[in-house]
């Protein structure tokens, strides 16, 4: 099931944030990107990733034991690591980052701990790069002033059951300043347990001003989580909230896809913008493979002292594109039980 929101609102929200001339080199590469068919294996020579994911901190203000970035639901064990002003600098002069339209702020811990956040965001937004913050949004009420003022482009905030409260005694009030989207990952047990509750948070977050709400099937990620809290969309009780929801809601609630390794048809559903548009990096120059993974494919490379063909057009990523491109080849184990398959392009 693909997500169901227009994404032309989303377009358009966001080209007023787009700075001239700064931002025409990254206009010209992301049309690149999208226009090549059949798609490359081997795109380095034709244009640079689109956006890159950067986790900022290593270091979170909340536990939650599902993350599949933190060991056994913490942080505390890991060395520390942080992007500051000085290595975005470096990392944007590169070939590689350069002419990326998108830059999203992201997890790997709360990026709002990350203490340059807001001179990063000055400098990116700058550079004509359109900044993207994903944030629990605990800290928010102090920054979002300076980050709206800095030319922060968009703000995502996710929905646990560890932030809720917050949120609703503060989302109304930040979506006042800067209009933030939502996300929330469902699990099994929500839906079938208390769906009274899911109803509740979808009116709680339309009537709080946000722009849309984001919801992801849960799936294996991280050692804390169960993979009996999956779903597919043929689950009777997952039906009854789609349906009630998309009646009431109409297009503000996103559907991310609900494929998983369960599906008898996942070889024709092999779409992934991850591997051909997008490159997560963390403080420390460590290179993932995808948004949301914690697979590291590329250990050997380093985004601070590699080049641009040696990051983007790794051995390792390649092979998967090859798998992705190739209709008789069965979708790759890593990747089974994505929720951004079939997810729409940026």
């Amino acid at each position: 099931m693909k997500g169901s929101t227009s994404r032309i609102g989303l377009y358009l929200e966001l080209l007023k944030y787009l700075k001239f001339p700064q931002s025409v080199p990254k206009i010209v590469n992301y049309i690149k990107s999208k226009t090549l068919r059949p798609l490359p294996v081997n795109p380095c020579s034709r244009y640079s990733p689109i956006q890159m994911s950067l986790s900022m901190v290593n270091r979170c203000n909340l536990r939650c034991s599902y993350c599949g970035d933190a060991q056994d639901g913490t942080f505390d064990n890991a060395p520390k690591k942080e992007f500051t002003l000085e290595k975005i600098k470096q990392l944007f002069q590169t070939p590689l980052c350069k002419n990326a339209m998108y830059v999203n702020l992201a997890g790997g811990g709360e990026p709002l701990l990350c203490k340059d956040i807001v001179k990063i965001v000055e400098y990116l937004s700058s550079q004509g790069h359109l900044t993207l913050l994903t944030t629990n949004g605990l800290l928010l009420p102090k920054f979002i002033e300076r980050l709206t003022k800095a030319g922060l482009s968009k703000i995502s905030i996710s929905i646990y059951p560890t932030n809720i409260d917050f949120l609703r005694e503060n989302l109304a009030a930040m979506n006042k300043i800067h209009r933030v989207q939502n996300s929330h990952v469902i699990t099994r047990s929500e839906l079938e347990k208390t769906p009274d509750q899911l109803d509740d948070l979808v009116a709680f977050v339309y009537k709080a001003g946000s722009t849309r709400l984001r919801l992801w099937n849960c799936r294996p990620y991280g050692k804390g989580q169960e993979s009996s809290e999956t779903f597919t969309s043929e689950l009777p009780a997952f039906k009854d909230f789609y349906e009630r929801t998309s009646a009431k809601y109409k297009k503000f609630v996103d559907w991310q896809s609900l494929h998983t390794a369960s599906d008898t048809n996942i070889k024709a559903k092999k779409i992934c913008r991850e591997l051909w548009q997008l490159v997560p990096i963390d403080g420390g120059g460590i290179i993932t493979t995808c948004c949301g993974s914690a697979v590291n494919l590329r250990s050997d490379i380093n985004a601070f002292s590699s080049t641009s063909e040696e990051i983007f057009n790794h051995p390792a990523i390649v092979n998967l594109r090859e798998k992705f491109i190739d209709p008789d080849v069965d979708l790759p184990d890593m990747c089974k039980y994505c929720n951004l398959l079939e997810d729409p392009p940026m």
